[in-house]
């Protein structure tokens, strides 16, 4: 019998993609719902800091609670990792990737002896809270903040379906029978759907004309990989970069040099990058790379070499980089729209200096 670790828990729990959407079908989670409550993620990530001192003023009043968190650093650490899970209520993407980090919330907590009634306080404080943020916000327009605020409780709901459910699993493991051919079943049943989806999605996931990703599937794979890192403790770094000069190539020399000159960045990227990094054509002739496992110093190393790679078959083409690095840090993890922010800012200053040119965010 295979053990437990060779599974996700979304195989140990037969989290399969039809599971996960008879269940947000289950709450009438709808379209309109994610659309709403991602408009509120700006209005919200302005009033996070405030929001979570006060939810964690709220919690360490709870005697289990604050014998729980034992310290200032774990309570440091559990404050960062709120402004993620909070951010992360607000993205509009709650599939595969947002079910297993519920799952492994529900797991930690197990783990780390939370009882159920805490977490439930817990999640019924924090919906208060946000619940104020909303209503205070509306300007009067109880119509939209209604269902703002239905929207959220939804998604609470759904979080807590997932939660229960790492509990209930983990108290049952000990009776389950026959674990090992179900567990085969949901694995291999996962494997042919990635499979199809694969055949039907590829070509809506890249760009046409460089092959690299395009924007979209950059966003779905900069988030699975940030909560990779953050899940193993490890930096991560975004190189984000535009070409500068190319807009005077295309003009005066044609969209077709234009295009060979965006396909030769192309195969710059693919010969300078390691095999675990993605690249993407963010827009025009902006690009970025996902640098798993990374700091800004690795990173910067392979933005030289990237430069180095284009001059080498693209040197007469009068273009030059502007590169960006922002890294995110295991003791102070960022959500994907703060690290594109923080990257292009420092692409930005680059663009200030002549020639091939490497900023480093700071941190």
């Amino acid at each position: 019998m295979r053990p437990p670790t060779d599974f996700t828990l979304t195989d140990q729990l037969r989290m399969t993609e039809r599971e996960i959407r008879r269940r947000k079908e289950m709450l009438h989670i709808t379209a309109e719902d994610s659309e709403l409550l991602l408009n509120l993620k700006p209005q919200i990530a302005s009033q996070l800091d405030i929001l979570i001192e006060e939810f964690y003023a709220q919690q360490v009043q709870i005697s289990e609670i604050a014998r729980l968190i034992g310290d200032a650093d774990t309570l440091r650490r559990l404050k960062q990792h709120m402004r993620l899970y909070i951010l992360a209520l607000f993205d509009s993407d709650y599939g595969h990737d947002y079910v297993l980090s519920r799952l492994r919330i529900g797991m930690v907590h197990k783990r780390i002896g939370v009882e159920p009634k805490l977490y439930v306080s817990a999640i019924r404080n924090l919906q208060n809270l946000l619940r104020t943020v909303i209503l205070n916000n509306s300007n009067k327009d109880c119509s939209l903040c209604g269902k703002q605020v239905n929207a959220l409780e939804k998604i609470l709901l759904f979080d807590l379906q997932l939660v229960f459910d790492t509990y209930i699993h983990s108290l049952m493991d000990e009776l389950s029978r026959g674990k090992e051919e179900i567990e085969q079943y949901a694995e291999s049943l996962e494997e042919t759907v990635a499979e199809r989806t694969r055949e039907l999605f590829d070509l809506a996931r890249k760009d046409g004309l460089t092959g690299l990703l395009n924007q979209r599937s950059f966003y779905e794979e900069l988030r699975r990989e940030l909560a990779r890192s953050q899940r193993h403790g490890q930096e991560m770094t975004l190189m984000y970069f535009d070409l500068d000069g190319f807009k005077k190539v295309n003009d005066t020399q044609g969209h077709n040099r234009g295009d060979a000159i965006l396909s030769g960045v192309a195969d710059a990227i693919n010969q300078s990058i390691r095999a675990e990094d993605i690249p993407a054509r963010y827009g025009g002739d902006e690009f970025c790379i996902i640098l798993p496992q990374t700091d800004s110093v690795s990173g910067a190393s392979i933005a030289k070499r990237l430069s180095a790679a284009f001059d080498k078959t693209m040197g007469d083409s009068g273009v030059t980089f502007s590169i960006g690095l922002a890294t995110s840090k295991s003791e102070t993890p960022l959500d994907g729209d703060t690290l594109v922010k923080k990257a292009d800012s420092a692409m930005y200053k680059s663009k200030k200096i002549s020639g091939h040119a490497i900023t480093v965010a700071d941190d």
